[in-house]
């Protein structure tokens, strides 16, 4: 995500080549015995997930693992327009229906990602009018929340619609050739298909105590503002929490709550829904890096896991094996990024400790709530 197109594929079939990192000893129990995220999460009817993809499943203690954390999935690539619809006469859902038979075969959930994106597009689309723009974005949105109507957690319906420098609505083809009135239409045409399914507005940068996060939170409140003034369908805000980690200045989200909390009033769920951490900054050493990187999720988590609205949680990937990071944001001296909870052997790391620790410690917390969907 944020602005890469994820042609990740080939790139998935690769080993990051990581060799395991010595824990504390409850940490390298056998998968079979390890303490389940998705377990300790659902106490505080907390869903936890994770992003997936269709080569995952061919390696067997990999969708163990995922079967084992995860009570919720969100296929990484599969769900992408150019994947969905090649050709304007062609929809192809087979790869995202291996995830959601996937899913269902251990009564996990699966997310809906994404539907409006201003990447991975097909190519066929960029030769249409304006008209022929908002009839295609119709019947695609009509087509694809109807296959999958009854069977889905939850639809990210708009990726990533704020301007990076957080002035103003993202310049994508929508805006372009609709206007922004193409944010309440396609969420009106969602719903008018799956009356039920929570409809979401997912976006990132939003997270850091900054001033371009600052100006993104202003923007993103007064879209929610204009989209409640007209009553249009939105149940829930996603933030991808692509965090970076930074032993210099710590980061800290004292903003991001007070802003969550603001956001309340529009009686609004918050979704976690990309959740990682960029090591670049962080020495080679790897216990110092994963030291750090679990502080970073620990300062992150801490400032949210309490909130009453916040529904689920969802990381980038499980293992570092597979992470999206080592393609697009590798580092300046060739190693692996280490930023999930288990490494590239499928060990749990330090921040999987950590997670636990949180998850138990807040399981019996305000958070009380019935889970969305």
């Amino acid at each position: 995500m944020i602005g890469h197109t994820l042609r990740r594929r080939q790139f998935l079939q690769g080993l990051c080549g990581a060799s395991a990192v010595l824990l504390a000893q409850q940490v390298q129990a056998a998968p079979a015995r390890l303490r389940s995220l998705a377990e300790l999460a659902q106490q505080r009817s907390l869903l936890w997930g994770s992003a997936i993809t269709t080569d995952m499943l061919a390696i067997p203690d990999l969708a163990a693992l995922y079967r084992q954390q995860t009570s919720l999935l969100v296929p990484e690539w599969e769900m992408k327009w150019e994947v969905l619809q090649p050709s304007p006469d062609r929809f192809d859902f087979s790869r995202s229906d291996r995830l959601l038979a996937f899913a269902q075969s251990y009564q996990a959930q699966l997310r809906g990602h994404t539907l409006l994106w201003h990447q991975q597009l097909p190519q066929w689309l960029a030769s249409l009018t304006a008209a022929e723009t908002a009839t295609a974005l119709q019947r695609y949105i009509t087509t694809v929340v109807g296959h999958y109507r009854g069977h889905l957690q939850s639809w990210d319906v708009i990726n990533e619609p704020i301007a990076e420098n957080g002035q103003g609505l993202r310049p994508n083809l929508w805006l372009r050739q609709l206007g922004p009135s193409y944010l309440e239409k396609s969420l009106r045409w969602a719903r008018a298909v799956d009356p039920t399914v929570p409809l979401v507005i997912n976006d990132f940068g939003l997270e850091p105590d900054s001033p371009l996060a600052t100006r993104k939170r202003l923007q993103l409140l007064r879209l929610v503002q204009e989209l409640r003034d007209r009553d249009t369908p939105l149940q829930a805000i996603g933030f991808q929490a692509h965090l970076v980690a930074n032993p210099q200045a710590p980061p800290s989200f004292t903003g991001f709550a007070e802003f969550l909390a603001d956001l309340s009033r529009f009686d609004l769920d918050f979704y976690i829904t990309e959740l990682d951490v960029n090591d670049q900054a962080l020495p080679a050493n790897n216990a110092e890096r994963d030291r750090e990187v679990a502080q970073t999720y620990q300062r992150f988590l801490s400032a949210v896991l309490p909130l009453p609205r916040l529904k689920l949680v969802t990381t980038w990937g499980l293992s570092d094996r597979f992470t999206w990071l080592n393609q697009f944001a590798p580092r300046a001296d060739g190693l692996p990024q280490r930023p999930l909870p288990f490494d590239s052997v499928f060990q749990p790391t330090e921040t999987y400790g950590n997670l636990i620790t949180l998850l138990q410690s807040v399981s019996n917390g305000p958070n009380s709530s019935t889970s969305t969907q």
